[in-house]
């Protein structure tokens, strides 16, 4: 057995067994000594099946790992596709932006720009799993989910004023949380989402007296352009063969996209 082969494979079994992992954890996780952990991460790093994701030294796989297996989770793609495009939004407007996809049965946020953001209240939402319900990105994706999926998370259905919430998201194509009694931020969001499937939820957080109809008329073009841009960015990293012809045209912004946050 080659030994340091074993312990890479070991750092990506625990890896894939969380959103993301701290050296700490991966410590523990494996039993491998932290600093044989770190020159680990760092190969995985520099081979590009490995981003560090925030500044507490948490690692999160990339969708290179696809190369490995074929049975890579598609929203390690549509994250990787995702960073650029979002961090360059934010350098633009300077609020910060997040992408939050399912999981179970909320919404997880998989990469935050808090970091880049000089207008951020936390360090970063990385990580953060939000209610369906009571969440712009949960409301987006239950607006523009397919039927089936809402049918699964609603059990019980939708109450006559949520089904109003959707009915009105769905029309306008985005959310708003507006600050509550625990949070004194405010949060818009826009669906990530292409040929009727729904990959993921795009969000913009701003201090709770910012988020007027005005500065949501201003900045919700600008998320809807940034979703553009993701899913022009993702489209030859799902279908490789798309890279030799060019990258296909992304559906129009304010378009129908569920067959039904």
């Amino acid at each position: 057995m080659i030994r340091s082969i074993s312990r890479g494979l070991a750092v990506l079994r625990a890896m894939n067994a969380r959103m993301h992992s701290t050296l700490a954890d991966l410590h523990r996780d494996t039993g491998l000594p932290k600093p044989t952990v770190f020159r680990i991460l760092e190969t995985l790093r520099e081979e590009g099946y490995v981003r560090e994701v925030d500044a507490r030294g948490s690692y999160q796989l990339t969708g290179k790992v696809r190369d490995l297996s074929d049975g890579c989770s598609e929203r390690l793609l549509i994250v990787d596709a995702a960073i650029p495009c979002m961090i360059r939004a934010t350098r633009r407007i300077k609020w910060p932006l997040g992408l939050s996809t399912l999981d179970g049965d909320r919404m997880a946020v998989r990469y935050s720009t808090m970091p880049y953001s000089p207008l951020a209240y936390l360090p970063t939402t990385y990580g953060r799993r939000h209610p369906m319900t009571h969440s712009s990105v949960g409301l987006t994706y239950l607006a523009f989910c397919s039927e089936p999926e809402r049918r699964f998370l609603l059990p019980g259905g939708a109450s006559a004023e949520l089904q109003a919430v959707l009915d009105t998201t769905r029309t306008r194509a985005y959310a708003v949380r507006q600050p509550t009694a625990q949070w004194d931020s405010a949060t818009c969001a826009v669906p990530v989402a292409e040929n009727g499937e729904l990959l993921a939820v795009l969000s913009m957080t701003t201090f709770g007296s910012t988020m007027t109809p005005d500065f949501l008329d201003h900045h919700i073009p600008i998320l809807r352009q940034t979703a553009a841009e993701i899913l022009e960015a993702h489209a030859p990293l799902r279908d490789p063969d798309q890279a030799a012809d060019g990258p296909s045209a992304p559906a129009p912004a304010n378009a129908t996209i569920s067959s039904g946050e």
